[in-house]
């Protein structure tokens, strides 16, 4: 408790001496922030109008989808498209960009396996539409 009160006089008598024109005898340091990145955040943006645009163009989505998702491909579009733009959104804040980081490894490690451990379309005997 008396370290806080000692810390608050210290500070008030900082500001008095600047507001005095007189530079303090232990000038007080106030932590800057580091600069955001531009990169992640463009990534971030990319990544989540790419997940919109499984919603307005599902058809351009849905050959690729076929091959790692050949049952219910229209339905794996539009998951992928949602989790596409959470994670991208993630990505472009600064505080959930840890975890949109490693949320969007994940879904690359989750792709990766659907698409190697998935057979092609005709193999299946799925309908291509």
């Amino acid at each position: 408790m008396r370290s806080r009160i000692i810390g608050r006089r210290k500070r008030r008598k900082a500001s008095r001496a600047l507001a005095a024109g007189q530079p303090p005898r232990q000038p007080v340091v106030i932590a800057q922030r580091t600069p955001d990145s531009l990169r992640a955040r463009a990534f971030g943006l990319g990544l989540a109008g790419t997940g919109a645009a499984h919603f307005t163009a599902p058809r351009a989505f849905d050959p690729l989808t076929a091959r790692a998702f050949p049952r219910a491909t229209r339905r794996w579009t539009y998951r992928n498209g949602f989790t596409e733009m959470v994670l991208g959104l993630a990505i472009t804040f600064r505080r959930s960009r840890p975890i949109g980081s490693v949320g969007f490894i994940a879904y690359l490690a989750f792709l990766g396996a659907r698409f190697s451990g998935a057979k092609p379309v005709e193999e299946s005997g799925a309908s291509t539409w």
